[in-house]
């Protein structure tokens, strides 16, 4: 991949994808997000009952197979407390940083009835999942992507081009998203520019490996100027940085 190469949305382009200026129903903190595909209304963060109000069935599912310390029950929230599934999620009290700008701000366990029947007659209750993730929107067919700003192309605030790189994680052979980055929302504020950005998944046969970051222009209606740059497909919001 080639530093030389830049996608560039231009503002017509963005208005014919529905994205223009100003208040946009894609940029909505109230729509669905996912924890690693797991679909998680943000209402369960915000007012969701807390693990310490688990009925039986939830509280075997902790002692299943598989399953270690939880920690604190009051700071889990309960998203599905039923007779064969317990779904939990947890804010983290700081943000596990990865790679290519990744930080993960959640955490979510997921315990399951399934294989032999015990002596009451029912599967036994093991671990499904146990993971870090951050709150994705959902961007319809779009994959999730991490954004970063571009060293190559430094912040020129009196300018209206915002050069970023963007870091496809769905499996893609290890191949740039050069000509599949996609805007799907973008809102501008006398305070803040608001992006919401995804990758259109590669076709064929794909191999698992790390993708490279893909240069990507977004054009403004008008200059950086004093704005804050933000990422609205992760919630919490964050700002975009190196």
């Amino acid at each position: 991949m080639t530093r030389a190469w830049v996608a560039v949305l231009s503002v017509a382009g963005a208005l014919a994808a529905g994205c223009g200026a100003g208040g946009t129903p894609g940029l909505s903190m109230e729509a669905a997000h996912t924890c690693h595909g797991e679909d998680l209304p943000l209402d369960v963060l915000k007012r969701g009952r807390p693990a310490t109000e688990l009925g039986q069935d939830g509280r075997e599912a902790l002692r299943g197979t598989g399953v270690g310390p939880v920690g604190d029950l009051a700071a889990w929230r309960i998203v599905e407390d039923g007779t064969d599934r317990l779904t939990l999620v947890r804010q983290l009290e700081r943000p596990d940083v990865r790679e290519q700008g990744t930080r993960f701000t959640h955490a979510l366990l997921k315990v399951e009835r399934f294989g032999p029947r015990g002596a009451d007659g029912r599967p036994g209750w093991h671990l499904r999942t146990s993971t870090r993730c951050d709150l994705r929107r959902k961007m319809d067919a779009l994959g999730v992507a991490d954004l970063t700003l571009d060293p190559a192309r430094p912040l020129a605030r009196t300018q209206g081009t915002v050069h970023l790189l963007v870091t496809e994680r769905a499996c893609a052979s290890g191949r740039a998203a050069e000509g599949r980055v996609r805007v799907f929302s973008r809102e501008e504020t006398p305070q803040e520019v608001r992006l919401i950005i995804g990758v259109e998944p590669q076709g064929g046969a794909r191999t698992c490996q790390r993708s490279p970051a893909t240069p990507f222009a977004v054009e403004l209606d008008a200059p950086l100027g004093d704005r804050v740059l933000k990422d609205v497909g992760v919630y919490p919001a964050r700002e975009i940085g190196p």
